[in-house]
């Protein structure tokens, strides 16, 4: 390719990528009280994802990008929550392999370990400790202690401390935490991943080095928000 193709080709390919990894100005209302902001896009039905994360100095500042890394998301890609989409004709329901898809807060970063020089709340988690995802159950998409809980009504969940490394590290989504509405899914993290190729039920899975560098860049105070789009190329 003679160089002046190749400058034109270069230049054009770093503007591509310069549009691609912007935040969507649709998304702006959301983040008006954020400077840090989480963006994790996946195209189609692919669990492929990649995730980038953005700071600004205040909230009257633009956006920077601050690092990104591959993810897997659910192994049917995204659906809509529909509490931040009412039209949407496909959103997100227990059950469904889907991640959501919408802007979600944050909640607490938990471990398996003891985490110190932490900016975001912090719960260690054992044995004791469940998610549960029964649409039946009042304690439905809540984070429990069942040493606390003597109506145990529940006959699905998930174990905060696996018997493997995903739930090492993770981070609480926000996701149908207000208000809960029974079967529009539950226990949404951002945790690590199997590997690299294998997609989750509807979490957002990432290596573990990377969620650590994550994890120890989240500050509270700058309110941090995760978006979650589909992207059709």
């Amino acid at each position: 390719m003679p160089t002046g193709k190749i400058f034109y080709f270069t230049l054009l390919m770093m503007l591509l990528q310069s549009c691609v990894s912007q935040i969507p100005a649709k998304y702006n209302g959301y983040l008006v009280n954020s400077t840090q902001a989480i963006l994790v896009t996946a195209s189609g039905i692919q669990s492929n994802g990649e995730l980038i994360f953005y700071e600004r100095e205040t909230v009257k500042d633009k956006w920077k990008k601050q690092f990104s890394f591959p993810v897997q998301i659910g192994r049917n890609g995204f659906a809509t929550d529909i509490v931040f989409d009412t039209t949407a004709t496909i959103t997100k329901q227990e059950g469904d392999g889907c991640s959501p898809a919408g802007v979600f807060t944050l909640g607490p970063v938990f471990s398996y370990h003891a985490m110190e020089n932490l900016n975001m709340p912090f719960q260690q988690v054992n044995k004791n400790n469940l998610c549960v995802d029964d649409v039946q159950s009042e304690y439905y998409n809540r984070l429990i202690n069942t040493d606390t809980i003597s109506n145990q009504d529940w006959n699905s969940f998930e174990f905060m401390q696996r018997n493997d490394l995903q739930y090492e590290y993770g981070v609480w989504v926000n996701y149908n935490a207000e208000n809960i509405i029974s079967g529009n899914g539950s226990c949404i993290f951002l945790h690590v991943w199997k590997d690299e190729n294998s997609p989750t039920s509807g979490c957002t899975a990432m290596q573990k080095e990377n969620l650590l560098q994550l994890i120890y860049a989240l500050d509270e105070k700058r309110k941090p928000m995760l978006i979650q789009e589909k992207i059709d190329y």
